[in-house]
């Protein structure tokens, strides 16, 4: 059996737990999960970003335990993080239980770039989703897959394609750069960068998640300072204008309601446009850093 799956991303509860491929439930749903599922089988995990639905990860099965056996295992345990493994089973048990699903980790696959999950996509599955006059695609989508649905195996061929296809389109043409383009790098590598030097925007920072996926879409690096305050790091290859400044709010809101802390911005770019410099110098609770390159030259065989 393969399965489509809805999930809301919550702060102080990771699960689905990407990042190690296990997935936990209980009562009836969890009983489902451990008679149906099979080694090999899919699970596709959609969610909510902005005002559409995304497909943003998917398992190869390789297991289904009782989260009690699995407790058991020290292997398990010292290797694996999900929530349902710090709560020890009990009320559920006579309704179905509480099981894990383990992910095979060479197979499963956090998506770099989530599957938008329109109209288009839905009417290649199997779904049978109607969408009638007076209610937006991303509200068919939702009320059609708010539970569980099975997949064909056409179905799984047909979101894989997909996902292939969407990566395609989203790669960049490989390309030998002019000088004036070696600062167009990839996002990512700013971002590694950061994360292994914190002290460049700010004192004392401890890296919190990196491209934590929320409702109202994906934070770059979140932060923690020494009395506990939040900082959300946003990162722009190009200059920023207000548009910038209100996406990081969007998250900077969300991040405070869910974890009722203190929260700050950061947003590390390429410049500010000239426009919006007078009111970005008026930001209270907003950084921005630029970033920059230098330049060596040196003899060949020179060890730099």
């Amino acid at each position: 059996m393969n399965l489509l799956i809805p999930f809301v991303y919550l702060y102080d509860h990771d699960d689905p737990l990407f990042k190690e491929f296990t997935y936990g439930d209980v009562g009836t749903r969890a009983k489902k999960l451990k008679n149906s599922l099979k080694k090999g089988d899919y699970i596709f995990f959609h969610t909510s970003i902005g005002s559409k639905k995304y497909i943003t990860a998917y398992y190869v099965i390789d297991r289904v335990l009782d989260t009690i056996e699995a407790i058991k295992d020290k292997n398990i345990m010292a290797k694996y993080k999900n929530p349902h493994l710090e709560r020890r089973p009990s009320k559920h048990e006579r309704y179905g239980g509480d099981v894990l699903v383990f992910g095979d980790p060479i197979t499963s696959r956090t998506l770099d770039r989530p599957l938008l999950f329109d109209k288009v996509l839905a009417r290649k599955l199997s779904l049978d989703i109607k969408f009638p006059k007076g209610r937006t695609e991303t509200q068919a989508i939702g009320s059609a897959t708010r539970a569980w649905r099975e997949l064909t195996e056409n179905d799984v061929d047909v979101l894989l394609s997909a996902i292939k296809l969407s990566e395609l389109e989203g790669q960049p043409i490989e390309t030998i750069l002019s000088t004036d383009e070696v600062t167009e790098i990839i996002e990512k590598d700013i971002e590694n960068y950061i994360e292994k030097n914190p002290s460049l925007i700010g004192e004392s920072l401890t890296l919190m998640k990196r491209q934590l996926d929320t409702p109202v879409g994906r934070i770059d690096l979140l932060f923690e300072d020494k009395k506990g305050n939040l900082i959300v790091a946003e990162l722009k290859l190009n200059k920023i204008g207000r548009e910038a400044v209100n996406q990081l709010r969007r998250y900077m809101n969300w991040v405070k309601k869910e974890t009722k802390k203190e929260v700050t911005g950061i947003i590390i770019c390429k410049g500010v446009m000239p426009a919006f410099e007078e009111d970005i110098k008026k930001l209270k609770d907003i950084g921005v850093f630029c970033y920059g390159w230098q330049l060596k030259v040196y003899l060949w065989g020179e060890i730099i």
